[in-house]
């Protein structure tokens, strides 16, 4: 009996080990998708669909790396095939959509890594949780700023590069990289074009900000920005309009 018992035990003990390694050896099989945070944050906590359509899961990039951060598959997460097998092990993946050099309207950068096991023998769902990646300003002006200045133009630069125009009463919001941005005005008053710009930096991601402009005295040289909690007067360069 005591020998039997001993064969049981030994068994037993054999089972458990095969069961381990079958998880931590051989393939599994993953299924990805993303979470998407579309929050950002503002004065109203808005969400970036009010400022562009959001992408379908379908449309995210996928990167997966393996323990050793050497790439294993990137593509459309809409082209990954669930039954492809992986190796069992730790795992990184990284989803995307968009890119965040490319600015403008309608031009959202999303982004969210995930890090997962696979087990021998398994099928494990992974969900990567994104969010907005690149920064969205949006332009503003007072009812007085437009009675005073028949028309007016703002735009987006960096380093001399146009990277969204604002057009007379233009809502929509153009999506940036947030670390320098320069905004360049052209307001048209009574007989006078006015310029003026101004630079802003270290923009926070996932944030909407809304410049504000007001015009404090008819026929001044001066505007009022209103940006991020801050109020600023700024001096108008201006040219004579030609007859």
């Amino acid at each position: 009996m005591k020998h039997l018992k001993t064969i049981f035990s030994v068994l037993a003990l054999i089972a458990a080990v095969s069961c381990t390694k079958s998880q931590t050896e051989g393939d599994g099989r993953v299924a990805f998708e993303v979470s998407s945070n579309q929050t950002v944050v503002d004065m109203t906590k808005s969400n970036v669909s009010d400022y562009t359509t959001l992408p379908s899961a379908g449309d995210f990039t996928i990167t997966i790396l393996d323990g050793a951060s050497a790439q294993v598959w990137t593509g459309k997460i809409s082209e990954w095939d669930s039954t492809t097998p992986l190796l069992a092990g730790n795992y990184t993946v990284k989803a995307t959509y968009g890119n965040l050099e490319e600015e403008g309207f309608d031009k959202p950068f999303f982004t969210g890594t995930q890090t997962f096991a696979v087990k021998g023998g398994e099928s494990t769902s992974v969900s990567i949780p994104v969010a907005l990646g690149n920064t969205i300003i949006k332009i503003s002006c007072s009812e007085y700023f437009k009675k005073y200045y028949s028309d007016y133009t703002f735009k987006l630069t960096r380093d001399g590069s146009d990277i969204a125009t604002f057009v007379k009463d233009e809502t929509k919001g153009a999506f940036i990289d947030g670390y320098k941005i320069k905004v360049e005005g052209t307001l048209t008053g009574e007989m006078k074009t006015y310029t003026f710009e101004q630079e802003y930096t270290g923009l926070d991601e996932a944030t909407a900000y809304t410049i504000n402009f007001d015009a404090p005295t008819v026929g001044g040289s001066t505007i009022t920005i209103s940006f991020n909690d801050t109020v600023e007067t700024v001096e108008l360069g201006d040219y004579e309009l030609n007859d």
